[in-house]
């Protein structure tokens, strides 16, 4: 079976039930190339007459001759591709909807940009929910569905029993999106991983923006990797790409919208000495980062979780790190409803306690879970003062996130 169709089928128990979806349009967005499309028209919409892409002249010319279209079609789910770049798209949306909403169930999908586009004006509020599709991951090679534990040591005790699983080294040396990580070959990643950048900057980012510094930016997308793991001097690569400090930040939250990089921000209540806004950035496509790729692919993974926790519960998860100024830090921390939860260290080696790990835990009254790239590894740290630390292979933990 296609794990990314295990994904949907984990995920469809809370999209398309009418307890979480209700009688909205579902909005499925995700970064280019990540498979909405082809999962979306293989599960839930696969009347190949409900699959409307508005990228194409016929679908246009469609709807112009008759606003009515998708009146005769025989199906229960109508899915709408690329719509978001049409002129007035939330006015075509908003009234087939409103006209249709007790005959059909509509999916809307497309890249990144749908996020962003979907966040300007209102005419859409009260008529859709929002979700997110992510890189293969591994949950997705498990048939299970994930609940939320008020508790994360209900999760780390859980995990303890999970066999180790083989995927972990595939994800890291392939990425997770799905062309790539199928074929098999690193050669064809590589070829895979150009285009995919060339494609985002230069068309997406055509689009939403006047920029035109094209090669600026994909210097600065390559100058990146040298700092995953690290808060970045916007001065330093400002000074390597002559360009200035607010040029930097900018393309950085442009390349964030498009979903080939994220940041995650710092951790600072009740923290002497914190970090207070300095980010740290990684790739969506952890493979980019070189020597760095699990600590990259840890951030990415636990942004997920985030993020689909967020999406199912409507819980606020969202993802830190802590650093303070005399350099003691941990490299993660998921807060729920903005309290600490879980702090999470990762190392690529042997899993040695730091002891930040004991500063932070005991100030925050969180568990803190050492996560290592190592196979067969669960181990709870003794002593009254470390009875919440766990070291733990990934590939026993990743299996428990969503």
């Amino acid at each position: 079976m296609n794990p990314y169709h295990e994904q949907f089928r984990t995920i469809e128990r809370y999209w398309t039930s009418e307890k979480w979806l209700g009688n909205r349009m579902l909005f499925l967005s995700g970064p280019r190339q990540v498979g909405k499309t082809t999962l979306v028209t293989s599960t839930i919409c696969r009347e190949e007459e409900a699959y409307f892409n508005w990228d194409s002249r016929r679908v246009r010319q469609l709807y112009f001759q008759d606003p009515d279209f998708v009146s005769a079609i025989n199906a229960k789910w109508i899915c709408f591709d690329e719509i978001h770049k049409r002129p007035k798209w939330k006015d075509i949306l908003k009234g087939i909807y409103d006209e249709y909403k007790r005959k059909f169930h509509f999916v809307v999908t497309g890249s990144a940009r749908l996020d962003t586009f979907r966040k300007s004006g209102d005419s859409l509020v009260g008529r859709y929910f929002h979700t997110n599709l992510f890189p293969l991951n591994l949950p997705d090679f498990k048939k299970t569905d994930f609940a939320l534990p008020r508790n994360a040591l209900d999760l780390i005790i859980k995990a303890g029993d999970m066999a180790d699983e083989n995927t972990l080294e595939d994800l890291l040396n392939l990425g997770g999106f799905p062309e790539p990580f199928f074929s098999s070959s690193e050669t064809f990643w590589k070829r895979w991983s150009a285009n995919h950048r060339n494609l985002i900057i230069r068309e997406d980012m055509r689009d939403l923006t006047h920029v035109v510094e094209f090669d600026k930016i994909e210097h600065l997308l390559d100058m990146l990797g040298r700092s995953i793991g690290n808060t970045i001097s916007y001065r330093n690569l400002a000074n390597d790409l002559e360009t200035t400090h607010a040029s930097i930040r900018r393309w950085l939250e442009m390349l964030g919208k498009l979903e080939l990089v994220f940041a995650v921000p710092p951790y600072s209540k009740k923290i002497s000495r914190a970090y207070k806004s300095e980010k740290k950035w990684y790739y969506t496509d952890w493979k980019n980062a070189g020597e760095n790729i699990f600590e990259n692919y840890i951030a990415a993974s636990l942004l997920r979780a985030a993020v689909l926790y967020s999406d199912r519960y409507g819980e606020k998860m969202s993802l830190h790190f802590i650093r303070t100024h005399d350099q003691t830090e941990i490299d993660f921390l998921i807060c729920f409803n903005g309290k600490p939860w879980l702090l999470v260290d990762a190392k690529e080696g042997a899993p040695d306690v730091p002891s930040a790990a004991y500063r932070f835990g005991n100030l925050l009254q969180v568990p803190c879970l050492i996560v290592t790239r190592k196979k067969g590894i669960f181990k709870k740290m003794t002593g009254a003062e470390k009875q919440r630390i766990y070291c733990i292979s990934w590939s026993k933990f990743g299996q428990m996130l969503p």
